[in-house]
């Protein structure tokens, strides 16, 4: 079987399956049953497209009897219903305890299908032949993906990668620099890419669009703008030429425009996007919209984006497009609308920001004391560092400032700990450096304000 397991490993699975039929036509008993199952393994690397073969290769392997119980045989055929879709007291019912690292990488491969990740990650075991090892890894990648741990996905994926061999070494560098940026170390993404460029020759144009997307983001991710857009729009022509159009390409050029400033072209990529968008793609980019028109003061449409993106369906962060809505509302001075709607974006989640919005209502309204307990509450549920975390921990201090320098030592611990996080050029910067500075003059002085 050496020969086999080699040409598997180069990727050369015609020459294997030919190898493996005849053994199975013309060697020993023996030698025909283990050849069958090699072949229902191979099979099953194609995930659905191989299901019927390799449960023919599983069938015929066990009319040569003495597989009822044996580990890899029960794997196989557990992945194999996994993947159709089976429950998992059928599928689990199949595994029985073994040492034998092929028989638990195809246990894990079930696991994975039935959601089980955490178990795959204990499942897999070392001392798989070289086709399987790779990919081993690049399962533990999925499943720590699934499970949002991206930094170590990234590293497992990276680590199949040493061991894969042409595409799929390519492949893998590409989900290990996609784990990257998800991880938010947009250098680390850099050099998977820049080894995915050199582990093949020629690369099929649809990959190729996929790694100057990778590009994009990367670059935008360590603000180089000008340098994203030259990935991005790179990325759009190589779709056009693969014919394959995906909605997050012209979605990523619309907000490195944004990003530059240029509010108008940002707007008409992202419409392209929503052109190419479908089911709950199409909330991703709604959202994306009402964002920039949030943030470009065009409160009227992105009123109206959010309307229709609370109209899909199924859509994953309703409770976050509830509360932009409510800002927009606030913005536009309806405040009672406003209230309301943050009111029910709290109700499904958003606290933070909606607290937040009742803050703003309450200050403009000149009830400073309510405004002063909704800001509080928000900089608490928030997450440090987050968008409603600064707004919050802003307009504490703030509020407090109006209320004659109440509480010197909170706006002064306030202003050190969210000042890290303001850019030097936001206006706020400077109003905060100035209440930290009449804060510490107050406490110097030993005196407090009425």
């Amino acid at each position: 079987m050496k020969g086999v397991l080699e040409a598997l490993h180069q990727g050369d699975y015609d020459t294997a399956i030919e190898r493996l039929a005849r053994k199975a036509l013309f060697g020993s008993k023996g030698e025909a049953r283990e050849a069958l199952l090699l072949l229902a393994e191979v099979h099953s690397l194609y995930g659905e497209e191989g299901l019927e073969k390799a449960h023919w290769a599983l069938e015929e392997a066990y009319e040569l009897g003495g597989l009822e119980y044996d580990p890899l045989y029960r794997a196989l055929l557990g992945e194999l219903l996994a993947l159709e879709g089976r429950g998992e007291r059928e599928v689990l019912a199949l595994f029985l305890p073994t040492e034998d690292p092929r028989a638990r990488y195809h246990q894990a491969q079930a696991l994975f299908y039935l959601g089980r990740f955490e178990e795959v990650l204990r499942t897999l075991k070392e001392g798989l032949p070289a086709f399987l090892a790779w990919r081993a890894e690049g399962l533990k990648g999925r499943a720590l993906e699934r499970l949002g741990r991206y930094r170590e996905a990234a590293l497992a994926y990276e680590r199949g990668a040493e061991l894969a061999l042409g595409l799929e070494r390519y492949w893998l560098l590409l989900d290990a620099a996609a784990m990257w940026l998800e991880a938010g170390e947009g250098e680390r993404a850099l050099l998977a890419l820049e080894e995915a460029s050199g582990a093949v020759g020629e690369e099929p144009v649809e990959d190729a669009a996929t790694r100057h997307y990778l590009l994009a983001r990367s670059h935008l991710l360590l603000d180089n703008p000008n340098r994203a857009l030259e990935e991005v729009r790179e990325a759009l022509r190589l779709e056009e030429e693969s014919g394959h159009r995906a909605y997050g390409t012209p979605l990523l050029e619309g907000q490195i425009l944004w990003r530059l400033g240029r509010y108008a072209e940002g707007m008409a990529a992202y419409r392209e996007a929503l052109a190419r968008a479908e089911g709950l793609e199409k909330g991703y980019v709604l959202h994306e919209m009402a964002v920039a028109a949030l943030d470009q003061g065009a409160y009227l449409e992105a009123e109206e984006y959010l309307e229709a993106l609370l109209r899909e369906e199924g859509y994953p962060y309703r409770a976050q497009a509830l509360a932009d809505l409510a800002e927009a509302l606030y913005r536009q001075g309806r405040y009672q609308e406003a209230e309301e709607m943050a009111h029910r974006a709290m109700g499904q989640g958003a606290e933070a920001a909606g607290e937040l919005i009742l803050g703003h209502i309450a200050y403009d309204l000149m009830h400073l004391e309510e405004a002063l307990a909704h800001y509080r509450k928000a900089a608490e549920l928030a997450e440090e560092g987050s968008r409603e975390w600064v707004g919050a921990q802003e307009m504490v201090v703030d509020t407090l400032v109006q209320l004659g320098y109440r509480s010197p030592e909170e706006i002064l611990a306030r202003a050190e700990a969210v000042l890290p996080h303001v850019h030097p050029a936001d206006e706020w910067r400077q109003a905060l450096l100035s209440y930290r500075e009449r804060a510490e003059a107050i406490l110097r002085e030993g005196r407090r304000p009425n």
